[in-house]
């Protein structure tokens, strides 16, 4: 019995470790970022008041950079409604049309409870278009990974505008390493009639 937590934790760690190391060449700077249809923006959840969070508004700001750096054509925001009845996708366009971007290159997603979703819900309409995914650095491995599980061709775009303190960085990191078995659960009840394809 005594094995069991290594046997867990030896194993989450070789997840991670996979997961890092198959979607690194697929996050790049902005300079480098192939030029796609779709930049993919990931929620973040909302302050109290319905405005989007730091985190979340370091990801609209960074989608819209690759906007107006005429890397991509139009910004996916998904989000979902939260039992106050704000809304995510509508404050993370309000944000946006504030930085200036016009209402025609916004696609608003309110299904996009979690990052499996989102990845989900793109799928159904990207195509074979290079999405663009938008979110911080410890985010894109997972993000990625599902995307590539969903036959998407994705490159994740780091958001870094803004600084958060090396606590809520490592909660960050710490929580996407637990997060890993769950989404693979998920990718295998998805793909359940297919042959699966994790990276």
């Amino acid at each position: 019995m005594i094995y069991i937590p290594f046997i867990v934790f030896a194993s989450l760690v070789f997840l991670y470790s996979y997961v890092l190391l198959s979607t690194r060449t697929r996050i790049v700077d902005p300079e480098n970022m192939p030029v796609s249809k779709f930049a993919l923006v990931l929620g973040a959840g909302l302050e109290r008041n319905g405005l989007p969070t730091d985190i979340l508004s370091d990801r609209i700001e960074t989608a819209v950079k690759l906007l107006d750096q005429n890397k991509t054509t139009v910004l996916v925001l998904s989000g979902s409604v939260n039992p106050q009845n704000f809304s995510e996708p509508e404050s993370m366009s309000d944000l946006a049309l504030s930085l200036g971007v016009d209402r025609s290159n916004l696609i608003l997603d309110y299904k996009g409870k979690t990052t499996f979703d989102s990845v989900i819900n793109i799928a159904e309409y990207s195509g074979n278009e290079i999405v663009a995914i938008v979110t911080q650095r410890f985010h894109l491995p997972r993000a990625l990974w599902l995307a590539n599980s969903q036959n998407i061709n994705a490159y994740g775009a780091p958001a870094n505008i803004y600084k958060f303190s090396t606590y809520k960085t490592a909660i960050w990191y710490l929580r996407e390493i637990f997060a890993l078995p769950i989404n693979l659960l998920k990718i295998i009840f998805k793909n359940h009639k297919n042959k699966i394809k994790l990276i």
